[in-house]
């Protein structure tokens, strides 16, 4: 860092893994840290899936005591919650799961972060537009929206 940057390591926030040492030997620790990085995210994950599936066989039952439209409301709030929770393992858990195992192939690389970085920002603008796009009463009432655009020129007059 200090060669290449001219940045003192210690006064910056970060993690680095390496995963070989300078004789070509497996430093486990790094290597053990990773694997306990990927078993917290697939910890997480599974409670995902347990609980989407869970919930969408009693969301099946229940529903069939409700209107149509009620159901179909449902139905779309479903949906949206799933792309919810797919939308950040593309956009911020994927660029995370790659960085942690590039040192485990020993490949030497300059990364592109401004590509990972816009991975990680555009996450809260995707998550509106999906409950946007996928619920059909939201979808309506933002095309309904009008914004007020005036056409007349304003003109500032110094006295």
């Amino acid at each position: 860092m200090l060669d290449r940057y001219k940045t003192d390591i210690s006064v910056i926030s970060g993690m680095i893994s390496i995963a070989y040492n300078e004789n070509g030997n497996v430093r486990w620790f790094n290597v053990l840290c990773t694997f306990n990085m990927t078993i917290i995210m697939l910890i997480q994950y599974s409670v995902i899936i347990y609980c989407a599936v869970f919930m969408y066989r009693k969301m099946e039952s229940k529903l069939q005591m409700l209107s149509n439209s009620l159901q179909n409301l449902h139905k779309q709030f479903f949906k949206t919650l799933i792309l919810q929770i797919s939308t950040p393992t593309i956009t911020l858990f994927f660029p995370v799961v790659l960085i942690i195992y590039l040192p485990l192939f020993n490949i030497k690389t300059d990364l592109p972060t401004g590509i990972l970085l816009c991975a990680f920002t555009i996450y809260p603008a995707m998550d509106a537009i999906i409950v946007m796009y996928i619920v059909k009463d939201y979808r309506k009432a933002m095309k309904s929206t009008k914004y007020p655009v005036s056409t007349e020129k304003k003109v500032f007059r110094h006295s």
